[in-house]
């Protein structure tokens, strides 16, 4: 009988907790806030929908996203981060979220509308519609996201990762020079 070192079983194992958390996150949920919610435009808000999920586990990933028009960004879970975090984000017609970046990277599905994203390092606008999803490597990324019909809400279900309990999943910044 073979035995699987740790590092051979991280990558299934975080497949399947990806999955299994991102499939939560599509469960039409709790009404908690999020704690320490930073400063949000009044035409954007975010709600938890489940509180901090602690890793009982020694968990670590890296992702990389690479656009059509620009470079890479790399971003890396630290080993055993602390928390996960999920929620429900709302953009009212015409809404930001403000610029902002996370303490670690985040997956975000789109669910209803659309939103378009402007990370700073390249000021290139990307619009991701429903049942789209994008991967925000936070840690530093600094970005905007914004609803652009003038009619329409635009929703989406945000997975946060490292994300210390007790604190925000969004930090506010200085808006960008796009």
């Amino acid at each position: 009988m073979r035995t699987l070192t740790t590092r051979q079983l991280a990558a299934p194992l975080l497949a399947l907790a990806l999955a299994l958390v991102l499939a939560i996150a599509l469960v039409p949920g709790g009404t908690a806030e999020a704690s320490g919610a930073s400063e949000e435009p009044p035409e954007f808000g975010a709600k938890a929908l489940a509180g901090h999920a602690t890793f009982t586990d020694n968990v670590s990933a890296n992702f990389r996203v690479r656009y059509d028009r620009g470079r890479a960004l790399n971003s890396n879970l630290p080993r055993d981060a602390s928390t996960v975090l999920m929620v429900e984000a709302t953009w009212q017609p015409g809404g930001t979220s403000g610029w902002h970046t996370h303490p670690g990277p985040a997956v975000i599905s789109v669910v209803e509308g659309a939103v378009t994203v402007t990370n700073a390092n390249d000021c290139v606008p990307r619009t991701y519609g429903a049942g789209e999803a994008f991967l925000d490597p936070g840690q530093g990324n600094v970005h905007i996201a914004t609803n652009a019909s003038t009619t329409d809400e635009a929703v989406a279900y945000a997975t946060f990762f490292g994300v210390p309990d007790g604190t925000s999943p969004t930090i506010s910044v200085p808006p960008a020079d796009c």
